[in-house]
């Protein structure tokens, strides 16, 4: 169970439970159809149907389905069922059931889609750091060089004003600019990001590294989620300004991690706005030269930079694109 404080305020409910064990299970919705099937009305203490402030098409006429909680009277906890982020098909289903579904007390609430995602991400967060989802023993503190922090923002700054995406020194809040982190880890280039205003919502396909972050403060329970980056356009439209990918891979190991690490990085232009640009960062030459003249040609225009500043590991070589439409 969780104490995520936004859901339960959004919600009017004490302790819950989401029914999928991640957030990329939520696409599927494998358990929450099997559950919602076999709820016995009986059962059931309360229901509170969750609505959308808008409907499907962003107009605020009929209210779009989100998803249903409901109290078992066995149970002290709530249990909650959404589709938000399944397909229509998916959401067709959870609907015929949810219509199916009856409690002795009923209520409905209404929510943004911004803020009930954003509860959702955090539970799952929040269940990581309490170890519902991550059962690593991290026992040693993370390390986050203080002098690649420093130069990082120098690049990011010089990035995002070579681009157009107005960057100052720090002191305003880029809350306009809608950004993506892939392979943030624990987080040791996302501190550049925010040191700059710039919160992004960071991915990473390993758990262990998420809940580090979390652990250490680094990364933001609201916005941190375990993804396969492979997935990206299953679970965003073409809705961000910017990515960021900070040592994104070593391109010149394996045929197998070259193929990984390629089908990540062209999801990128999936899910980019038109005009997006990328900052992608890498430790050799030839890594960076990969990057523009292989994997990320034609969907990009970029160019490759060598960034002396770096201590000679990371971030050593920049790659800089922007998305053809």
């Amino acid at each position: 169970m969780s104490d995520a404080k936004s859901i339960s305020n959004l919600l009017r409910i004490d302790d819950f439970v989401f029914a999928e064990e991640s957030y990329a299970e939520q696409k599927w919705l494998g358990r929450t159809l099997e559950y919602m099937q076999n709820v016995n009305a009986d059962d059931l203490l309360e229901t509170v149907r969750i609505y959308d402030t808008k409907d499907r098409n962003g107009n605020g006429n009929v209210n779009e389905l989100l998803g249903i909680a409901i109290r078992d009277k066995y149970l002290n906890f709530w249990v909650i069922f959404t589709c938000m982020i399944a397909d229509k098909v998916k959401q067709g289903e959870f609907e015929a059931l949810a219509s199916k579904i009856k409690g002795a007390e009923e209520r409905s609430v209404t929510v943004t889609r911004e803020d009930f995602n954003a509860g959702m991400i955090e539970f799952y967060s929040t269940g990581l750091t309490k170890r519902l989802f991550c059962d690593c023993d991290l026992k040693e503190a993370a390390f986050y060089p203080r002098d690649r922090v420093d130069v990082l923002k120098e690049v990011i700054s010089e990035f995002l004003s070579e681009y157009g995406l107005d960057v100052d020194t720090g002191t305003t809040t880029h809350a306009h600019t809608h950004a993506l982190e892939i392979g943030c880890g624990n987080g040791g280039g996302t501190i550049a990001l925010h040191e700059l205003g710039i919160f992004p919502l960071a991915l990473d396909v390993n758990r262990c590294e998420i809940c580090k972050g979390l652990e250490e403060g680094i990364l933001e329970p609201q916005k941190s989620i375990v993804l396969d980056c492979s997935l990206l356009s299953a679970f965003f439209d073409k809705e961000f300004d910017v990515v960021f990918g900070f040592m994104v891979g070593k391109l010149t190991l394996t045929p197998f991690e070259r193929a990984g690490w390629e089908k990540v990085l062209k999801e990128t232009a999936k899910v980019l706005k038109n005009n997006g640009k990328v900052l992608f960062t890498v430790a050799e030459e030839e890594e960076a030269v990969i990057l523009r003249d292989n994997i990320l040609q034609p969907e990009f225009k970029g160019l490759i930079r060598e960034n002396r500043r770096s201590n000679g590991y990371f971030d050593r070589w920049l790659y800089m694109g922007e998305v053809r439409r």
